[in-house]
């Protein structure tokens, strides 16, 4: 086997056989920077950001101020809360390379005010050249709207967010006309009449007591997947896997992206077999059996889970309609396609409220309902709730986050879990609900 295979076999998630690749190369060759890199990688994949960091920086020693490779660094340890070393990084990388946008704006995300008026100004230039991609206007754009809000210029603010989610939207657009497909037009009018073909052979891999955190961005749900974290080490976090959804494009994807898909009279149908193989060449990389998955569409996919997993529990984290789709709008969100305008924002919530109420009738012992107001409010009673539901022992020790140096976080949240909960801001989002008058 080969460096390109392992390579590829990390694009497919399979873990477990490029960790065997990549370990035979490194067995001869320690310090392999291409080995190290793809090691490095592969832990980032794995939640595991401490050994991630160890494998960026063994192949930064063989290959120094490979931008490549630094700015991977840079995240991982943004990811496990060094952000001194990250912005040092990042700084490095702009004078490599004063055009350097992800740097600038992984500087941004590290803290606003990295962004002095130097670097402000080089972000202005840089909007003027022709060969800057419509990704980077859209970093640049979010970058300007949140000073314009650290200013306090409301109208200035939404002009930058929506240039920003324009540029970003159309920088991956074929990518974002297939989602919005699927989400619109497929899996919210099929997940409750999907059929399942072919039987499987159940396994303990079936029967683990497996925890999905489910509901929509900016709810509350990194702040539920650290609790559970914080308090049991044995249940391994995969964050955002996405292994279900990915599972049934595999089966599904060539056919209702075909040209003579036949939209009408299609039925949802998943072979079990082929399904199960592919969940536990997925899940298997991970040592821990019990799972806590934050894939937040996974709301859609209920039926599916419990077809697989009976023992699943959903924690449904939400939060008032007006500030769910404002804290969305205000929040870059690449990968969700419906993220980028506010009509397609509350389309989007609009179905996600007809469904989840539908498998809460459904299931209702299996989805608990957590609040985030209830949760910011009330810490140690809706604490308690959360893990007497996920059968885990409460101690006094579950709400200091700060204490716990092993916690790690590749999302935006990332330097939520390290402080403690704080109270619901009730008036944070109301100046901005006024986009909503139209819709």
């Amino acid at each position: 086997m080969t460096y390109e295979t392992g390579k590829l076999l990390i694009n497919k998630k399979q873990y477990k056989k490029a960790f065997y690749i990549f370990s035979k190369i490194l067995n001869d060759e320690p310090n392999d920077f291409k080995a190290n890199f793809q090691m490095g990688k592969l832990y980032y994949e794995l939640n595991d950001l401490n050994k991630s960091v160890f494998h960026f920086k063994k192949s930064n020693e063989a290959q120094p101020n490979n931008p490549n490779i630094l700015f991977n660094l840079a995240l991982a340890l943004r990811g496990i809360g060094k952000i001194e070393e990250a912005k040092k990084i990042y700084l490095n990388l702009i004078s490599i390379n004063i055009k350097d946008v992800k740097s600038y704006y992984g500087l941004f995300v590290l803290d606003i005010n990295f962004i002095t008026n130097e670097f402000y100004q080089n972000l202005e230039l840089f909007m003027k050249e022709d060969k800057i991609s419509l990704f980077e206007k859209s970093l640049i754009n979010f970058i300007f709207s949140k000073f314009a809000k650290k200013n306090g210029k409301l109208k200035e603010e939404i002009y930058y967010l929506r240039l920003a989610h324009q540029n970003c939207y159309d920088s991956n657009i074929t990518f974002n006309n297939q989602s919005d497909y699927y989400y619109k037009d497929i899996i919210s009018n099929y997940c409750n009449q999907i059929t399942f073909q072919n039987e499987f052979e159940q396994l303990d891999f079936n029967n683990q007591n497996h925890i999905f955190i489910i509901g929509l961005p900016r709810s509350g749900s990194t702040l539920v997947e650290t609790i559970i974290s914080h308090n049991e080490p044995n249940i391994n976090s995969v964050g955002e896997f996405h292994a279900i959804n990915t599972s049934i494009l595999n089966q599904i994807g060539q056919k209702i992206y075909s040209k003579n898909f036949d939209y009408k009279n299609y039925k949802l149908s998943i072979d079990k077999k082929k399904f199960q193989e592919t969940l536990i060449e997925k899940y298997d990389n991970f040592e821990k059996k019990i799972y806590l998955d934050k894939s937040l569409e996974n709301f859609f996919n209920i039926e599916i889970i419990l077809e697989f997993f009976p023992n699943a529990k959903f924690i449904h984290t939400y939060r008032n309609f007006n500030d769910a789709v404002i804290g969305i709008y205000q929040t870059m969100l690449p990968e969700l396609s419906w993220s980028h305008e506010i009509k397609d924002i509350v389309n989007y919530i609009n179905i996600y409220n007809k469904i989840i109420n539908y498998f809460k009738k459904k299931y209702p012992e299996k989805i608990l309902d957590v609040n985030l107001l209830k949760l910011s409010n009330q810490k140690v009673k809706e604490t308690k709730k959360i893990l007497d539901f996920c059968k885990i022992k409460f101690n006094s020790d579950s709400l200091n986050f700060d204490k716990n140096s092993q916690l790690a976080n590749k999302t935006s949240s990332f330097l939520q879990v390290r402080k403690k909960i704080k109270g619901y801001e009730d008036n944070k989002y109301q100046p901005y609900y006024y986009l909503l008058n139209n819709i």
